[in-house]
């Protein structure tokens, strides 16, 4: 058996979180049309016969950094492909290249460890939105080129086929014992906390909702989860920077708000198969993304 850790990385939007979700076959890590819904790196364990691989879904790198939070999430990239065993590079082949594109390949001709370029939505890369060509060149600074739809989980099973192929035989113990400390636990096999995901899920459903009105002011606080037998009770507060931000995330006659609330509180009973019960609360913090630093840290 193989035990590895391999990190995905690529630019806004190519689709490593939805990537994740495919390889492990539930949902493990939130997903939204904006750039960086990603703030952090979560890693999540598979495993078969083959062996035990951590996957670390790394934040889409953004090319132009203008606040503090933007930058503390591009420098978790580079620490965590210092790390990896194996990088799969992501690219989107319905998207003309750009500099953030420049930016990941900058980072990933510096490690020195095997390389999978993966060319994601094939399934979108028609006609005009087909650049393809914009990418070929670069296959020979990989060990190997797969493509694939991550969304309709095309092909995925022939990128894990190399990937294990590719994963060195000798195991590095650090990556074996962080394996098996997560996968002793009774929970999902991500490295979250229950509570961590629950805000994760809110933060999805919140950026689904308000789509471009809110891409980097919302922060999701659990404040409570309290099993009552019958049902899961769980307060919760959306923090925002401004009173404007409140009002648009509260709707007109709070129907935003409902159905942010409605479309996580759904969610979480269908991944837990019990009754939720959940209290969502929306305030103004102007300091809200220095809590998010320091929770990174």
């Amino acid at each position: 058996m193989k035990y590895g850790k391999v990190a995905i990385v690529g630019r806004p939007n190519t689709g490593k979180s939805t990537l994740l979700n495919a390889i492990m076959n539930q949902k493990v890590a939130i997903t939204s049309p904006l750039p960086q819904t990603t703030r952090r790196s979560q890693a999540v364990v598979y495993s078969d016969e083959r062996g035990k691989i951590m996957f670390v879904d790394t934040p889409g790198l953004i090319g132009k950094v203008e606040d503090l939070l933007s930058k503390r999430v591009n420098e978790e990239v580079p620490r965590e492909l210092a790390k990896a065993d194996l990088i799969v590079t992501l690219v989107d082949i319905s998207r003309p290249k750009n500099e953030e594109e420049n930016k990941v390949l900058g980072l990933m001709r510096k490690m020195k460890c095997k390389k999978i370029l993966v060319y994601n939505k094939i399934d979108k890369a028609f006609g005009p939105k087909n650049h393809l060509p914009d990418y070929n060149y670069l296959e020979e600074e990989f060990d190997r080129t797969v493509s694939i739809s991550a969304i309709k989980s095309k092909n995925v099973k022939q990128l894990l086929i190399d990937i294990f192929e590719l994963l060195p035989a000798r195991i590095n113990k650090g990556t074996k014992e962080s394996i098996k400390a997560m996968t002793a636990e009774v929970r999902p096999l991500t490295a979250m906390s229950s509570k961590e995901y629950i805000e994760e899920i809110i933060r999805e459903k919140a950026y689904l909702f308000l789509r471009d009105e809110l891409p980097y002011t919302v922060f999701v606080e659990v404040e409570k989860v309290e099993d009552k037998k019958k049902v899961i009770y769980i307060a919760a507060s959306i923090y925002t920077n401004a009173d404007k931000y409140k009002k648009m995330i509260i709707g007109a006659h709070g129907q935003k708000i409902k159905e942010i609330g409605f479309n996580a509180r759904k969610e979480l009973e269908l991944m837990s198969g019990r009754k939720i019960y959940l209290e969502l609360t929306v305030k103004t913090d102007i300091h809200w993304n220095e809590r998010v630093i320091v929770g990174m840290k």
